[in-house]
């Protein structure tokens, strides 16, 4: 069975302005339902770097050889194989249903919920240096 690692970004903007904060409840209640808790843990992360992209949360497939990080470390851990990594963005309790039935349950990353660094178009200052 997969093993995963939700990391979910707690940072000033994600927290405090963007409601990450509800996520974790989130989160558990959806791998609750999709029985996926005994092997899936949700820790925080102070920040991602991604600010305006935020509430952002990284899933991360653990190797059976590795063993379960502690719960609530707050750290996120070195990736794992390529194509089981993903950092997800502008998520939401629609965005976290999705992640858990498609990602953690059958292993694919939600790509549409990935977003390339940088300001995402639908942000203010973005529609400005296009108007200037």
């Amino acid at each position: 069975m997969r093993r995963f690692k939700l990391v979910i970004c707690r940072g000033p903007e994600c927290g405090g302005n963007r409601g990450s904060a509800a996520l974790y409840d989130v989160f558990h209640d959806a791998l609750a339902r999709n029985g996926a808790q005994e092997h899936t843990e949700v820790a925080w992360q102070s920040c991602f770097g991604r600010c305006t992209q935020g509430p952002n949360v990284l899933v991360r497939e653990i190797l059976t050889s590795q063993p379960m990080p502690t719960l609530g470390s707050g750290f996120a851990t070195v990736p794992g194989p390529r194509g089981a990594t993903a950092l997800y963005n502008h998520m939401d309790a629609q965005r976290a249903e999705r992640v858990v039935t498609e990602h953690v349950r059958k292993g694919q990353i939600v790509r549409d919920f990935i977003e390339r660094p940088g300001i995402h178009p639908n942000d203010p200052a973005a529609v400005r240096t296009k108007d200037s």
